[in-house]
């Protein structure tokens, strides 16, 4: 699994997360121009509230996330498709995608240092610190979220890359306080992390898919971003071209779901279902 996607398709369930309303929603849905400025003056308003005390935790999470959910859904998602079509435009958009993961990074490094002043070494992240609780898992899924998102972004340069073991521990580290967060969403960002491992042996796809059926039981399946995600990491990677069709055709055709947290990301999830059909052919040989 080349190292630019790892995480890339998390977008899929980190745009459900706290941003999800009908107005956004159906914005994203009949008009994205007018939603990537709606969204991104949430970005603007959480920086401007974090600018008054830049040592309140909250903020800092708060800033971090928004940050990452505009970065993936509006600079990422377009780069993905414009890297096809136009080489040099892709990449200048993954390095403004990189430069504002950036950001999102110190906003959530800075948050938990203020927690956790002994999780921080002279080199990093301790990966061998334990002492989380429950209140801690947003404040390590958005990091996550946000050290992914550099690392898919920087399109293979060594300085992000080997931060990937700092991604996996964030991950586990929540999976081990709460596995059912917001409906299963830490798995969801596993099954692309778990593609992306080079210590299971040859048994990354049993991790990933051990993933997609936890978030499906967790999210009763609504969690489009899932399906979206098994699609194009595992089932690429097994060249399973009629189940790969099949399943992107489901979540194209699924109903919408009861579950409003899970809103906004199936729209996404749609939409990149739709572009990846149009690719099949790239995809499999």
């Amino acid at each position: 699994m080349p190292i630019n996607r790892l995480i890339q398709n998390s977008i899929l369930c980190i745009i459900a997360i706290a941003i999800s309303s009908c107005s956004t929603a159906y914005y994203l849905d009949k008009h994205p121009v007018l939603s990537k400025n709606i969204i991104y003056q949430r970005v603007i308003r959480a920086e401007n509230k974090l600018n008054q005390d830049k040592k309140k935790p909250d903020l800092l999470l708060s800033a971090c996330q928004v940050r990452t959910q505009y970065t993936y859904a509006f600079i990422v998602e377009k780069a993905d498709r414009l890297i096809e079509s136009d080489y040099q435009a892709g990449k200048q958009l993954y390095q403004d995608a990189l430069n504002s993961f950036e950001i999102a990074i110190h906003y959530g490094k800075t948050a938990l240092e203020i927690r956790y002043p002994d999780l921080f070494n002279h080199t990093d992240i301790n990966i061998n610190y334990s002492h989380f609780i429950i209140e801690d898992v947003p404040y390590l899924y958005w990091l996550a979220a946000a050290l992914g998102g550099a690392i898919s972004s920087s399109r293979g340069k060594s300085e992000w890359v080997i931060q990937l073991p700092i991604v996996g521990y964030l991950l586990e580290s929540a999976l081990a306080i709460d596995s059912s967060w917001n409906y299963g969403a830490v798995h969801s960002a596993m099954i692309t992390y778990a593609m992306a491992r080079t210590d299971l042996k040859g048994k990354n796809i049993e991790e990933a898919t051990k993933h997609y059926a936890k978030v499906n039981v967790l999210s009763n399946s609504q969690d489009l971003s899932a399906h979206v995600s098994y699609a194009e990491n595992v089932l690429v990677n097994q060249q399973n071209q009629s189940e790969f069709i099949h399943l992107l055709n489901s979540v194209i055709n699924a109903q919408d779901t009861v579950i409003e947290e899970l809103e906004l990301g199936n729209i996404i999830a749609r939409k990149r279902a739709r572009w990846l059909l149009t690719r099949k052919d790239e995809l499999f040989y």
